[in-house]
C-alpha cells in the first residue's frame, strides 16, 4: 500500500504538467476538428498516470485510486480524454488481472506507460451478460487458438494499431465465452468511422468489423468470460469514477474563475463549494469500495453501481450550474460551460448508462 501511495504522489505533478502545458491547449481542436489527442495520451503515459493499476496490483486497493485521481485530473480540463484515459486504463485492468499470463506479459508494460495505446471493447459484453443485447462476436476453436466473427458498433481509443479486448461466443454446443485481446486495423480486424457525436469526436470511437479473424491463444485473457466478467466488473467501473468526478470539479473551478458571474448567480442551487463537498464525499466512497476490488457478489457491485450513479447525477448537475452562472456567455458556440455540458452527457451514457445501473438496481435481489 505504501509503494502505490508513493507512486501516486510522484506521478501526479507529472500529469498535472502534462494536462497544463499540453492538453489545455488541444482543448476546443478536440471539441471542435475530433482532434484525437494521441501525443497527450503517450505522454500521460510516460507520466505515470497508466500505471497505478497496473505496475503496482498487489496493493490492497488494486491502485484504483491513483489511477482514478489521475483521470480526475485531466477530466478537469477535457472529458472526451479523460474517456481515453479510462478506455487505456480499462484494457490495463483486464491484463492484470487475466486468467492467462501469455497477454500480461506480452502488453502490459507497454499498455501502462503508453507506449501501446488501446480501447476497452467490452461495452457490448456488459450488455450481454447483464441481458440487454447478445453477444456480438462469434467464434470458433481452431489449432493454436480461436477464429473471430463479428462487428462491434462503438469501441473508443482505438486507431490502427491499438489493441482492444472483445468477448465472443462460441458457436459450438458449449456456448462458452472467450475474452481476449485484439489488434486494430488489419484486414482482418478493420476499423471505420460510421457515426458523428454531439461530443466526444476526438475519442478515437470507431465501428470494429471482425472478419475471420485469427486470435491465438497467447492472447486470451479468459478462457471462461462468464467467470472473468464478474472479477473485472468492479474496477471496469469503479475506473470510470475519474470521468464524472473531473467534469464536476473542473465545472467547479470555472465558476470560481468568474468572479462577476459568480457573484450574481450566488442564489443559484449549487454552487462550486457544494459541488466540490460532494465530489470529496464520493471520491471517499470510490476509495472505500477499492479496498476489495475483485469481489463477485452482487450485493458488493450494487454499492458500485450506486457510487457510479451518483457521480454521474453529480457531473451533470454541475456542468448544467456552470451554464447556468455563465448565462448567454455560456452558450455560445466554443464557450467552456457549453463544451463541459456536451461532454459530460456522455457520463451518463457510458456503459454502464444511467439507465442500465437504474434497471440493474431495480432487479430483485
Amino acid at each position: 500500500m505504501a509503494t502505490a501511495l508513493a507512486q501516486d504522489t510522484a506521478a501526479a505533478p507529472a500529469i498535472r504538467d502534462v494536462v497544463a502545458d499540453e492538453l489545455r491547449p488541444l482543448v476546443r481542436r478536440i471539441d471542435e476538428e475530433g482532434l484525437y489527442p494521441e501525443t497527450v495520451m503517450r505522454s500521460l503515459g510516460a507520466a505515470g498516470a497508466f500505471a497505478h493499476h497496473t505496475l503496482a496490483p498487489a496493493a490492497r486497493d488494486g491502485g484504483l485510486p491513483g489511477a482514478v485521481d489521475a483521470m480526475t485530473d485531466v477530466g478537469r480540463v477535457c472529458i472526451t480524454t479523460a474517456f481515453c484515459v479510462w478506455c487505456q486504463d480499462a484494457l490495463g485492468w483486464y491484463l492484470t488481472q487475466s486468467d492467462n499470463p501469455a497477454p500480461r506479459d506480452r502488453y502490459l508494460a507497454d499498455v501502462a506507460s503508453g507506449r501501446q495505446l488501446g480501447g476497452t471493447g467490452l461495452s457490448n459484453a456488459m450488455k450481454a451478460f447483464s441481458g440487454i443485447e447478445p453477444l456480438a462476436l462469434k467464434g470458433r476453436k481452431v489449432a493454436g487458438g480461436y477464429q473471430v466473427t463479428g462487428r462491434l458498433p462503438f469501441v473508443s481509443n482505438v486507431q490502427p494499431g491499438h489493441l482492444f479486448a472483445a468477448v465472443f461466443a462460441l458457436e459450438d454446443e458449449s456456448e462458452r465465452r472467450v475474452m481476449a485481446v485484439f489488434r486494430a486495423g488489419t484486414d482482418a480486424v478493420a476499423l471505420a468511422q460510421n457515426a458523428h457525436f454531439v461530443a466526444l469526436e476526438g475519442s478515437a470511437t470507431c465501428t470494429v468489423l471482425i472478419r475471420d479473424a485469427f486470435v491465438s491463444d497467447d492472447d486470451v485473457l479468459s478462457h471462461d468470460a462468464a467467470t472473468f466478467i464478474p472479477k473485472i466488473r468492479k474496477g471496469f467501473v469503479l475506473l470510470q469514477a475519474g470521468m464524472g468526478l473531473g467534469a464536476a470539479r473542473g465545472a467547479a473551478a470555472g465558476m470560481r474563475a468568474n468572479a462577476q458571474t459568480r457573484r450574481l448567480a450566488a442564489h443559484l442551487p449549487l454552487g462550486p463549494d457544494q459541488i466540490d463537498e460532494r465530489a470529496d464525499a464520493l471520491a471517499a466512497r470510490v476509495r472505500t469500495l477499492s479496498a476489495d476490488p475483485q469481489p463477485t457478489d452482487r450485493a458488493g457491485f450494487l454499492d458500485v453501481l450506486k457510487v457510479r450513479l451518483d457521480i454521474s447525477w453529480l457531473a451533470l448537475e454541475a456542468t448544467q450550474a456552470g451554464v447556468l452562472q455563465a448565462g448567454a456567455g455560456g452558450y455560445l458556440i466554443g464557450a467552456e460551460a457549453a463544451r463541459r455540458q456536451r461532454e459530460t452527457q456522455f457520463v451518463a451514457i457510458v456503459t454502464p448508462s444511467v439507465k442500465h445501473i437504474l434497471m440493474e438496481l431495480a432487479k430483485p435481489a
